[in-house]
């Protein structure tokens, strides 16, 4: 009887021990998956840092936009970095040109894959409020200038082309030019809103096809966000519909005018005109009514202006 007793108390035990091992062994394993989710959640979160870049002067802070770590090296002097090449065009016509451009600092920026990214003949001295950011692989710099007016300097890199093309629009009436320079022959200028097909990318430039060119556009003039472009040929054509409006309303309020001049002469008796010939009002020049400004539409430096005229044309002046 006693040794009944004793081995039904065992088998107790020995099936209480089998049932507590699978919840303790998942409690572990739930912590474990726990802390690993937490780990993950804080690598998915994590801010990074802002860029620092030491100047003769100061450590400037660059803010990060591209959501990944950067490191920035040493600045290093332009010129030093391309005498050879300046050796190499003694024998042609550039050499003016590119001693002009080898002024100013170099930056090489690190990305935390060890890829690097050269800015070249740039002056960090002068910055306001710097950012940097990444577009289709390529970072760039924005800033306020001594003068508070935005620039921006895109790192020194070879195009890269896109094994697909992308559907993209145009956010301006833009030039499209030959190669990937501000001071590139224009093919053509198109309009805003346009639908063109996206090709490669180059620093500050993409590559587009339309109807029957292929060429480049200053890349903040273009954009794969269809709405933003509907948005900006909304704007364009209020814009125009509130000039033509305000012609008609010159035109009309000069018409009058005339009208008016006529009924005081003829009241005067100084107008004489036979009685069965209605007064003919000379005819007027067209003459400006609006003027819609667009800054720098292509990288060049140069904008434009639409112009409204009188008689409802519209016509373009570079600025």
């Amino acid at each position: 009887m006693k040794k009944k007793l004793i081995t039904k108390i065992l088998s107790i035990s020995v099936a209480g021990a089998v049932a507590l091992t699978p919840a303790a062994a998942f409690g572990a394993q739930t912590e474990e998956n726990a802390q690993t989710e937490s780990t993950e959640a804080a690598e998915e979160t994590k801010e990074v840092e802002d860029l620092k870049i030491k100047t003769e002067t100061q450590e400037l802070t660059v803010k990060n936009q591209t959501g990944y770590a950067l490191t920035a090296g040493e600045l290093e002097d332009a010129a030093d970095e391309t005498e050879d090449a300046k050796a190499e065009d003694t024998k042609t016509e550039d050499t003016a040109e590119t001693t002009e451009k080898a002024q100013g600092k170099m930056l090489t920026v690190t990305g935390e894959d060890g890829t690097e990214h050269v800015f070249k003949n740039i002056d960090p001295d002068s910055w306001t409020e710097p950012v940097i950011y990444d577009e289709y692989g390529f970072l760039y710099i924005k800033y306020e200038n001594k003068d508070k007016k935005e620039e921006e300097v895109a790192e020194t890199a070879a195009e890269k082309e896109w094994g697909e093309s992308l559907t993209m629009y145009l956010l301006s009436n833009v030039n499209v030019r030959e190669k990937a320079d501000k001071e590139s022959k224009s093919l053509k200028v198109l309009s805003t809103g346009t639908e063109v097909k996206g090709i490669a990318v180059a620093p500050g430039w993409i590559k587009v096809q339309a109807d029957d060119i292929t060429g480049y556009v200053y890349h903040t003039y273009i954009t794969e966000n269809k709405e933003a472009a509907d948005a900006k040929v909304k704007a364009e054509q209020e814009a125009k519909a509130q000039a033509e409006a305000a012609a008609a309303q010159a035109a009309a309020a000069q018409a009058q005018q005339s009208q008016n001049n006529y009924d005081y002469s003829q009241d005067q008796g100084s107008y004489q005109e036979p009685a069965q010939s209605a007064p003919q009002a000379a005819p007027q020049e067209k003459y400006e009514v609006g003027r819609q400004q667009y800054d720098d539409c292509d990288g060049s430096g140069h904008g434009y202006y639409e112009i409204t005229y009188s008689d409802g044309s519209v016509g373009y002046e570079e600025y």
